[in-house]
């Protein structure tokens, strides 16, 4: 090694070193969540640790100091816990039970930032996209009349603005290409007492009936929303599995302020008895949209049940939002037939412009 260059390389090392103390003590109180809502934040930049750790040990491998194998310990922990999302999901293959391959519904979900002042970009962005479903947040009454003025292909459905960060609001393509049918629309709170209007829609595609929940999760920044987090989580689980228990298909999709490494996001999963779209696609980060991807982290989220598979899914361009759009197209099966070779009649109402 060049004399010149070695004590540079120390100097980093120190550095980095500082560093990999921190993201090692931070590993590992992120187990210790439940203990205080401070802890449950620092589940979340997981692969930030694992960036820090591996840069660390690298340099401490250049440098041949054999002391810097400690930092294996929390790198395992880590990419032990965030690699899962790069392993193909079990649910793959639907049982036959399930019916066959239909129709695949494209859903583009975006938090569009409130505050952001590229209303052209990110209407652009959208009126780009061959969507079947376009759930956005963070809709203001400003921004929804930018909106309906703007956009070419989709027609508002429903809306509830809000000029804080709870507005929401749904459109569907003036010219669909597939048979999707609103069946009912309709603002729910999770949980009841909420003050965050939430669009919950049930819809058909071909013969295949489903219900789709546009989800805007409160953001963790103290004890008492931390605590009213994890009852929002509570209420969707139970949500979900009333749904589902009432033979419904369940989608929910939004931002969910949360990784999919988290504890409060893995309990959701299990209870709301919802698979992860994320599985297989890797890490996709969609927040903080301006910072380089390394720097991100995955909190925008799209949850199916288990009778439908993702065909893709990917994150979109910048669009002036702190949070990067999220895409996501789901396989839809045709219900098996009954006994006498018929499936049960929909009922339903088509809106305007959306063809049965």
């Amino acid at each position: 090694m060049l004399p010149i260059i070695k004590p540079y390389l120390q100097f980093v090392n120190v550095s980095t070193t500082i560093l990999a103390i921190g993201a090692t003590v931070a590993t590992l109180l992120g187990f210790a969540s439940n203990f205080w809502w401070g802890f449950e934040l620092l589940e979340h930049p997981r692969l930030q640790y694992c960036q820090i750790l591996l840069i660390t040990l690298g340099i401490g491998g250049i440098l041949r100091q054999r002391y810097s194998l400690v930092w294996l310990f929390p790198l395992t922990i880590n990419l032990v816990i965030v690699a899962f999302l790069f392993f193909p999901p079990h649910y793959n293959q639907p049982s036959p039970e399930i019916g066959a391959p239909a129709n695949n519904l494209r859903v583009l979900h975006a938090n569009i930032d409130r505050n952001n002042s590229q209303v052209n970009r990110a209407i652009e962005y959208i009126d780009s996209q061959a969507v079947d479903l376009v759930l956005l947040q963070e809709v203001t009454p400003s921004w929804l009349m930018q909106l309906q003025n703007q956009l070419q292909n989709y027609q508002l459905i429903t809306a509830e603005p809000r000029e804080d960060s709870q507005g929401s609001a749904l459109f569907l393509p003036v010219s669909p290409t597939q048979p999707l049918l609103i069946k009912e629309i309709k603002t729910i709170h999770l949980p009841s007492y909420s003050p965050r209007p939430l669009i919950e829609t049930s819809l058909s595609l071909g013969t295949t009936e489903f219900i789709v929940l546009s989800l805007h999760i409160t953001r963790s920044r103290n004890q008492g929303t931390s605590t009213f987090q994890q009852t929002e989580f509570d209420a969707v689980a139970n949500w979900s599995r009333t749904q589902q228990k009432a033979g419904k298909k369940v989608v929910i999709i939004g931002d969910f302020n949360s990784t999919p490494w988290s504890s409060r996001f893995r309990k959701l999963l299990k209870d709301s008895n919802l698979n992860n779209s994320q599985q297989g696609y890797g890490f996709q980060t969609t927040w903080l949209a301006n910072l380089p991807p390394p720097l991100r982290i995955p909190i925008d989220h799209c949850l199916q049940s288990q009778a439908f598979t993702i065909v893709n899914r990917n994150t979109g361009m910048n669009i002036g939002s702190d949070h990067l759009p999220l895409l996501v197209e789901i396989r839809m099966y045709e219900p098996p037939l009954s006994p006498d070779g018929n499936i049960a009649s929909r009922g339903g109402v088509s809106l305007p412009g959306v063809r049965e």
